[in-house]
């Protein structure tokens, strides 16, 4: 099962395999760090003995998420088995895990996820304990200050000799994204650059992949065989052959990275011979 299946309606969250929400024993009381703006970070720099400062860049930081949950239970056997359920969820110290909403007001009321970490857990036991309903303040937290949605692909060949076009799309995803031979129309429809994994498969000669509104490419001095592939994580800014092998060194002096902007985005594939070489993008659509 994935993160987020088991979400069928708004005011809803999961993670780690448990529900909150809706009629469940965890009530949302209270979300925020959703529609705020994450930690920022800048590169601005003193002015020597002049008022202000030198503009630098601006970047995002982390994310951090403070939910309030009451949990419930209509005898002691059913409240328990809530405690135990949810303080498992909430286990510290491990890898950061999807935690996935459903709210009307956040990124026009799509299912949308974060990677995160539980960073503080405020539960205190008050007379309403007794009476089998608790409060609980729960705080999670992401490196990555982008929400996102679910997972879109779409796929090209390389164009036929004599410009006649082929192509072979294939798709897994919520928001669209079509291709045709040798081109790829990638929709971010969320408000924010999102990244991209684009996934080069041989035969194919120095393969490019060009995106025609940032007029930037990725151009690689390889030539890849039938049955090999590589990878081009523009978020990590990785080049692996088989995902495993780095060629980062294969890349040309006029390549530069590039994310998928909000909106369309035109992708063409290119390589120096028209060989059955196909690419593969991977992204999800993202909001801040």
């Amino acid at each position: 099962m994935a993160a987020g299946d088991l979400i069928t309606a708004d005011w809803e969250m999961e993670f780690r395999g448990l529900l909150m929400g809706g009629d469940t024993a965890y009530s949302i009381a209270s979300i925020s760090g959703l529609l705020d703006l994450p930690e920022m970070s800048n590169s601005d720099q003193d002015r020597l003995r002049r008022h202000g400062l030198r503009a630098g860049d601006d970047f995002l930081g982390g994310r951090s998420v403070v939910v309030t949950i009451e949990v419930y239970g209509a005898d002691d056997q059913a409240f328990r088995r809530a405690i135990t359920e949810l303080r498992t969820a909430l286990s510290p110290a491990q890898a950061p895990a999807p935690l996935v909403f459903q709210l009307p007001a956040v990124a026009g009321g799509a299912q949308i996820q974060m990677g995160a970490r539980i960073r503080n857990v405020s539960w205190p036991i008050t007379t309403t304990h007794f009476h089998r309903v608790d409060e609980v303040v729960l705080e999670f937290y992401s490196t990555d200050p982008r929400l996102y949605s679910d997972l879109s692909a779409s796929s090209a060949v390389l164009p036929t000799a004599g410009g006649g076009l082929s192509f072979d799309a294939t798709a897994d995803f919520s928001f669209g994204a079509t291709s045709v031979g040798g081109e790829l129309t990638l929709n971010n429809v969320g408000s924010f650059s999102t990244p991209v994994v684009f996934r080069i498969d041989g035969p194919v000669q120095t393969p490019r992949i060009i995106h025609n509104g940032l007029d930037k490419e990725l151009e690689m001095d390889i030539t890849l065989l039938a049955g090999e592939f590589v990878l081009l994580d523009s978020e990590s800014r990785t080049v692996l052959l088989g995902g495993t092998a780095s060629r980062y060194s294969s890349l040309t002096t006029d390549s530069e990275w590039f994310d998928l902007v909000p909106g369309v985005n035109q992708i063409s594939f290119r390589g120096a011979s028209t060989a059955a070489g196909s690419l593969t993008a991977t992204f999800r659509s993202a909001w801040v």
